[in-house]
């Protein structure tokens, strides 16, 4: 058992002092350095927090669109976008809605661990 507190509270701890103590003494010319650092720290704790479920729902809906359980990532991928490509996502065609919803929802998982202030408040 990992002892207390974990990676993603580790590292929204160094964030803050890095944003409170270190950032406000850095000259100018340094500051976007720190900032990038920062954020991908950012992008690591929400990694952490998330663990790997994002990545397993992305590759469950791309193993159902493709009727492949043994698809992997990488190849699943490039299947899918050749599809695209051929026309399956066009108007009229069955597979559309499967499509775009799978689209929409493994791009919006994206966003909310890389920069999830640009997402949209979903209505409750």
């Amino acid at each position: 058992m990992r002892e207390q507190p974990k990676g993603d509270a580790l590292l929204a701890c160094a964030r803050q002092l890095l944003r409170d103590e270190v950032l406000p003494a850095l000259p100018a010319e340094r500051k976007y350095a720190l900032l990038m650092a920062m954020n991908a720290m950012s992008i690591a704790e929400r990694q952490l927090r998330n663990g790997d479920a994002p990545e397993a729902q992305e590759l469950a809906e791309l193993r159902a669109l493709l009727d492949d359980p043994k698809a992997g990532p990488g190849e699943g991928n490039r299947r899918l976008a050749r599809r695209l490509r051929a026309g399956a996502g066009d108007p009229g065609t069955p597979q559309r809605a499967a499509l775009f919803a799978h689209l929409r929802a493994a791009g919006r998982r994206r966003l909310a661990e890389s920069n999830p202030k640009v997402l949209p408040v979903e209505p409750r």
